[in-house]
């Protein structure tokens, strides 16, 4: 005869129990959400009175950030400056580039919402150069070009 214990008999009952309260919660989790892919984005750039701005949207008009670029703003300061946002917490960033120097804005390492600070320096005046504006995800990335003015 194998006499059981109570003490044996309640902790069965109790990791019983908790076995059917994590098989439930597993059940039962919503998933996580999807990950858009790079061909739901698309980029609407637009004029500013002082810039250029570079709307970054996911399919079904949802605002995932933007690029901003500002010739002299703020009346001179912080000069020929560009940034980006990242409004929308959907596992990409935002990343704008000048090509003519290679500075760059970026929201990469940051949880969104988040806004880059100002990356500046003066430009020769009355010029045009490129602005490439990018949703970036590790090495994977979709991008466009929009004319600037300094």
């Amino acid at each position: 005869m194998n006499p059981i214990s109570p003490i044996s008999k309640r902790l069965g009952v109790v990791l019983g129990t908790a076995a059917v309260f994590v098989g439930t919660a597993l059940v039962s989790a919503e998933p996580a959400a999807a990950i858009p892919s790079l061909d739901e984005f698309s980029f609407t750039p637009t004029w500013l009175d002082n810039g250029r701005m570079v709307m970054v949207d996911l399919s079904g008009g949802i605002s995932a950030g933007y690029a901003e670029w500002r010739q002299d703003p703020y009346n001179g300061d912080p000069g020929d400056a560009m940034r980006v946002r990242d409004s929308n917490a959907d596992g990409y960033g935002i990343e704008a580039v000048l090509t003519y120097d290679g500075r760059k804005a970026t929201t990469r390492g940051h949880d969104s919402p988040y806004r880059s600070p100002w990356t500046t320096g003066d430009l020769s005046e009355d010029h045009t150069y490129v602005m490439r504006v990018c949703v970036v995800r590790g090495t994977a990335d979709k991008c466009t070009e929009a004319r600037v003015t300094a």
